[in-house]
């Protein structure tokens, strides 16, 4: 018993695959200004925020910050600079004499908000928090990672390319990445013209636009980059050819009986080859049973 498919042109695929982190399009992770203790987080991993929404905060007396004397100093020359556009509004003091404590007033609220960031930080895009690196009352230090927020535009993946594979990618090439079961399409966004000298080789983006609910940030996936598509060639699996002494044959059905035809191939991609003589279409290829076959065997084809 075999089975068998008609033999139809298509196109061939060539492919370089490799595994790699499927990130945010467009990530920013925060970090920490101060040294002392968290007192509050607002978010975990998962939730949803907006640019500008107090994700941790520290003590309002942490030393570094001096947010309460910064505080302080801003409602006094607030309550000075009212009083003096009051004053300058019923022309009893100079333009300059208001500028001069508009000038106090802006450089005092400018502290205050510097001193606001350093204690409540704050999501630095619009996304979902794909990290936290933090636990309430854990002590931080300055520059300690603390959350990372990613858009939710798409996904972006980062592949080191070795320098003998580079020359084959362009920029704008077709990709498609794989988790599990599940297969997202994009384009290669960059390409470095520099090797890493730590990894020896090209930084290469790839971009994925929209947002797939079956695929979270930071999962490893497959990434298929194509080098090469020829459209109208006839293309057989490579393990439905049989080499002997060096020439490929592939098994037909012709009027019920196998037939072992003789076929000359071009383009490989490991999986397929590119049939270029021996193949016109319309052919019935065996594509199971074939190792049990030989030649004008009679055929009993299974549906």
């Amino acid at each position: 018993p075999i089975r068998q498919r008609t033999v139809e042109a298509t196109t061939f695929h060539q492919e370089l695959k490799y595994n790699a982190n499927l990130n945010g399009l467009e990530e920013s992770t925060a970090q920490a200004m101060v040294s002392d203790i968290i007192t509050r987080i607002n978010a975990k991993v998962g939730d949803r925020v907006q640019k500008g929404d107090v994700i941790i905060s520290f003590p309002a007396n942490t030393p570094a910050a001096q947010w309460e004397q910064a505080t302080t100093a801003f409602n006094s020359i607030k309550t000075v600079y009212e009083r003096m556009q009051r004053l300058f509004a019923q022309g009893a003091i100079s333009q300059q004499d208001l500028d001069n404590v508009e000038t106090q007033y802006k450089v005092s609220k400018a502290n205050l908000e510097a001193s606001e960031q350093m204690i409540n930080v704050r999501a630095p895009i619009s996304g979902v928090i794909t990290a936290m690196l933090v636990n309430p009352s854990e002590k931080v230090f300055p520059g300690k990672d603390l959350f990372t927020v990613a858009s939710t535009g798409g996904y972006k993946a980062v592949i080191m390319v070795p320098g003998t594979e580079v020359a084959k990618i362009k920029k704008g090439a077709k990709a498609t990445a794989t988790w599990l079961d599940t297969s997202i399409q994009g384009r290669v966004s960059s390409i470095s013209m520099a090797m890493d000298m730590n990894t020896k080789a090209f930084r290469v983006e790839v971009s994925f636009p929209g947002l797939n609910p079956k695929i979270s940030y930071g999962v490893t996936s497959e990434i298929s980059i194509e080098i090469l598509s020829k459209p109208k060639v006839f293309v057989v699996e490579r393990e439905y050819i049989v080499y002997e002494n060096g020439n490929a044959f592939v098994w037909l059905n012709e009027n019920g009986q196998a037939v072992k035809r003789q076929i000359t191939t071009g383009l490989d991609n490991s999986l397929s080859i590119e049939v270029t003589n021996g193949l016109s279409g319309g052919e019935n290829l065996i594509v199971e049973g074939i190792n049990m076959l030989s030649d004008n065997a009679k055929l009993q084809v299974i549906e």
